[in-house]
Formats: structure tokens, C-alpha cells, sequence
């Protein structure tokens, strides 16, 4: 009866490691958005940024963060010297994360040399252990971005938006 009540005990407690296991395990998820740098001191410019979260307990390395540009013969990527962010390699713990961004100009100038209007963005963060974290798909409109803000109204849109602002 003792030798099945250890037995018993054994299994257990190799369930619980099993279960600390996994909530270890690395399983970081990648954000990718636009925001615009317009605060005090800022140097007023939108960015492009990408946030990294490490949602478990161990510990994870970014070893590159660069910004994949779809729409473009090849692969294209952007974030080189004017990407902002912690110094690469970088170790994000347990339940933390980080960010880095890249101006949205550079992307318009990689369009523009291909003469395109809109691409699709991504963020790509290749890790320590080998594996790659891609986060979701980002459009990218020159008209709106690459100039910094709005698509500029033409005359007869300006004279409108006045019409209406006076009645």
C-alpha cells in the first residue's frame, strides 16, 4: 500500500513539473502599429513601431528587429541605422516587453524608388534560440504616411470644408 501511495506521489509531482515546464516555455507575440512622435521635444515624425511581449516566465533574446516590406519585387527590409529601440542583441524577461520603431520616411523612399504608392509592413524579431516572431500585416499608403500626415485636400475640397464650417 505504501510503494502505490509513492508511486501516486511521484506521478504527481511530475504533473506540477510538467506544469511549471510549459509555463516557462517561450512564446513571445509581436505588435505592430503606427504612431505619430509629437510630444514636446519629439522630433515630430510618424514611426512605425513593433512591440515584442513576453507573456511567460523565462526569459527571451532579440537578436534582430527589422520591418519586412511587401508589395515590392523581393524581399525588402527597412530599420537599419534609424531604427530606435533597446541595443541588439536584447534579453526581454518573463511578463515584460519592448519596443522598437524606424520613421515611416524610410519606407517612403524605399516606394518611391519602385514607384509605388502602398506596400504591406510587417515586423520580423528573429530570436536567440533560432526562431523567427513575425507580427501581423501593417498598410502603408504614401499619400498618407510618407508626407507626414493627411492626404492634402484639393481647391474644391478646401472650399467645401468651408461651406459647411460657415453654415
Amino acid at each position: 500500500m505504501l510503494a502505490l501511495a509513492g508511486v501516486l506521489i511521484a506521478l504527481a509531482s511530475l504533473v506540477v513539473a510538467l506544469a511549471g515546464y510549459r509555463r516557462t516555455r517561450v512564446r513571445p507575440s509581436a505588435r505592430l502599429y503606427h504612431i505619430n512622435n509629437f510630444g514636446p521635444g519629439d522630433s515630430k515624425e510618424f514611426l512605425i513601431a513593433t512591440t515584442l511581449t513576453n507573456g511567460t516566465l523565462g526569459a527571451v533574446q532579440v537578436v534582430t528587429c527589422e520591418f519586412e516590406v511587401k508589395g515590392l519585387r523581393g524581399r525588402h527590409m527597412v530599420g537599419g541605422q534609424s531604427r530606435k529601440g533597446p541595443d541588439l542583441p536584447y534579453k526581454v524577461e518573463g511578463h515584460h516587453s519592448a519596443t522598437w520603431t524606424v520613421p515611416v520616411t524610410d519606407v517612403a523612399e524605399l516606394l518611391k524608388v519602385y514607384g509605388k504608392q502602398t506596400a504591406k509592413i510587417r515586423a520580423v524579431l528573429a530570436l536567440g534560440s533560432g526562431r523567427d516572431v513575425k507580427g501581423g500585416w501593417f498598410r502603408f499608403d504614401s499619400d498618407k504616411w510618407g508626407s507626414g500626415g493627411e492626404k492634402p485636400k484639393t481647391p474644391a475640397q478646401r472650399t467645401q470644408s468651408q461651406a459647411k464650417a460657415k453654415v
